[in-house]
């Protein structure tokens, strides 16, 4: 695990050295992306199965236990406090995971059976988030770089 870590580290730097991509970019959309894969076939294999309190459970167990990894990296970082060093971008980002997380809770609460295309209101609406967000993101200037 630590060497797969060490080497999505090392492509994610040469995504921001070869492509002049924003450090956060990076970070917030390819790395997350790639370290979210076994996530998504355990939620995905737990939904077939019918286990959707683990799918869930696991989603919500798993972002939860990132958040303490800013523990671990803040006392891992060396320059004094690591929230001191957070950007613009990760501020973007923080707010963009607030919001989908918002619609999630608003989704548990106020459940719904099936909404359009076969899929909760919320689902949509978190899916159209996070799209803007990427796209708000991507087109920005100054993006890269």
């Amino acid at each position: 695990m630590a060497c797969a870590g060490w080497i999505i580290s090392q492509a994610g730097g040469q995504f921001i050295t070869r492509f002049s991509l924003s450090s956060s970019l990076v970070g917030s959309l390819i790395t997350a992306v790639v370290t979210s894969i076994p996530e998504l076939v355990t939620t995905l294999v737990a939904v077939r199965r019918g286990a959707l309190q683990l799918a869930v459970g696991g989603i919500i167990g798993g972002n939860t236990f990132d958040t303490l990894f800013l523990v671990f990296s803040d006392v891992a970082y060396r320059d004094g406090s690591l929230f001191h060093a957070v950007g613009t971008g990760d501020l973007y980002w923080l707010a963009t995971g607030m919001l989908l997380t918002a619609v999630l809770l608003g989704g548990l609460i106020l459940r719904q059976r099936q909404g359009p295309a076969r899929i909760g209101i919320e689902s949509l609406l978190m899916l159209i988030i996070y799209a803007s967000a990427v796209a708000v993101e991507v087109t920005k200037p100054g993006a890269a770089g």
